[in-house]
């Protein structure tokens, strides 16, 4: 290759223009390039569509006219034999452009008005693929395109290939900072919404929550939406199926074809669906209560010293109505006095729940011989331990994992809430400054151990 063009080449190579990765400063230097290495009037660089049935020129250099930034284009259709040697991906050198069999079909078009005698179009190639040409272009006198030319002409192609890619690779970078910028943007919104839902959530979550074998946050709100929104959902469609009755029941009244019988089936379809509308709204309330119930208030109960057997035993005496129907034999073993310092309130609760859970859960009615045994003892520690034992039918080995979670319970069909034992567990370790464990053997019975201080944490720091 000519030492000129080489020269040439060499300056552009080095450039930092090309990798800055703007394409329109990379295409100017390297049509300037073109313009001055090959002595030329006119340079410009042209691009395909997608299905390269259009070039358009993006790109034009003319010693003769300023810089335009109008974009002219050429159709397949228009010129078919010029797209049709482009298709073949070579070099077209048209010393003779209008005469030469790519090339004449631009003579009254594009050649003649724009005096251009002689035209060198080379490929583009990116990729992989041919995306469009750079086209050197020579007025009034005709130029014979050496080889040197054509190669210098190709490596500058070559060269646009590299600022493309710069240019790709900052349309990356760009399109990465803005994608960082919304994350960013979307990671403080999303932390200033969590932020106001666990400080609107903390009261309830130190409530019920309060070890890590509780369910986690998001499950305990998730459990509260649908046990009260399914009857809630039940109580909606009831109330609009009353209101399409009552709509039936006015247009047959408008049109004076109101009969008895349908008078009467409709009332008694009104009654049904107001009675399926109380029985789901009290079932809300009462989900309502007893999810109350699992935010235990301190306060509402009152210190005393009891003696912990006698306690129970008349605990148990005010259970009998409703333990009756199990037919459930209550069985208190304390060998010596056991006397604590606590929330009798919350010992109430608790027993309660635990009675009530081995009735619902582990007995039969039909069932004779059912038994709950207290055994009480003092440890050497001074703590007490209160078992609660029943002879039921016992508990799987995977739900006593989740026993203690609110909302969990095997017993949801017939009415069950889940969370008798999730407030067990939340007095025992919140209230009474206690533990509880359970431990089951299916077909044998369930086991609760409740290990208590002999002075309540709340009521020794009274002291």
């Amino acid at each position: 290759m000519d030492t000129t063009l080489e020269n040439i080449l060499l300056h552009v190579s080095l450039s930092p223009v090309l990798d800055s990765g703007d394409s329109q400063a990379a295409e100017l230097l390297l049509l300037q390039a073109c313009l001055n290495g090959l002595a030329i009037a006119r340079v410009s660089l042209w691009c395909f569509d997608d299905k390269r049935n259009l070039i358009t020129c993006e790109q034009l250099l003319d010693k003769d006219l300023p810089l335009s930034t109008e974009k002219a284009t050429f159709h397949r259709r228009d010129l078919p034999a010029y797209f049709s040697a482009l298709d073949h991906q070579r070099v077209i050198r048209a010393s003779d452009a209008c005469n030469h069999p790519a090339t004449a079909e631009f003579t009254e078009s594009y050649l003649i008005p724009a005096n251009i005698v002689s035209m060198l179009d080379v490929p583009i190639r990116f990729g992989g693929e041919m995306i469009g040409i750079i086209c050197c272009e020579q007025k009034e006198t005709i130029k014979h395109w050496t080889d040197d030319e054509t190669h210098f002409v190709a490596a500058l192609a070559d060269l646009y290939g590299r600022a493309l890619t710069a240019s790709q690779k900052k349309q990356y970078q760009q399109q990465l900072e803005q994608l960082n910028q919304q994350l960013e943007r979307r990671v403080v919104e999303r932390t200033e919404q969590l932020e106001k839902h666990i400080s609107e959530l903390q009261q309830t979550q130190a409530q019920l929550v309060e070890s890590e074998k509780m369910a986690s946050l998001g499950t305990l709100v998730a459990g509260v939406a649908h046990e009260v929104n399914t009857p809630l959902g039940i109580a909606i469609t009831a109330n609009s199926h009353c209101v399409e009755l009552t709509d039936k029941l006015q247009k047959l009244l408008e049109s004076n074809t109101l009969s008895r019988s349908k008078l009467e089936t409709t009332i008694a379809a009104l009654r049904d669906s107001h009675a399926v509308i109380e029985r789901t709204l009290n079932r809300s309330a009462e989900l309502v209560v007893n999810f109350k119930k699992t935010a235990v208030d301190q306060s509402s109960y009152d210190i005393q010293t009891i003696n912990l057997a006698d306690y129970i035993h008349t605990l148990v005496s005010t259970l009998k109505p409703y333990t009756k129907a199990y037919d459930v034999n209550h069985i208190i073993q304390c060998h010596q006095p056991v006397n604590i310092t606590t929330y009798p309130g919350a010992i109430a609760q608790v027993i309660t729940n635990l009675v009530i859970n081995a009735c619902v859960h582990a007995f039969d009615q039909n069932k004779n011989a059912n038994e709950v045994e207290f055994l009480i003892e003092q440890q050497q520690q001074g703590k007490v331990q209160l078992t609660v034992r029943d002879n039921g039918k016992g508990i799987a080995k995977a739900e006593q994992k989740r026993i203690f979670e609110p909302f969990y319970t095997t017993k949801r069909s017939n009415g069950g809430s889940g969370l008798g034992l999730a407030i067990v567990y939340n007095l025992v370790a919140s209230t009474l400054g206690g533990a509880i464990s359970v431990d089951s053997t299916p077909g044998v019975g369930t086991s609760f151990r409740l290990t208590l201080p002999p002075i309540c944490p709340a009521a020794a720091g009274t002291k």
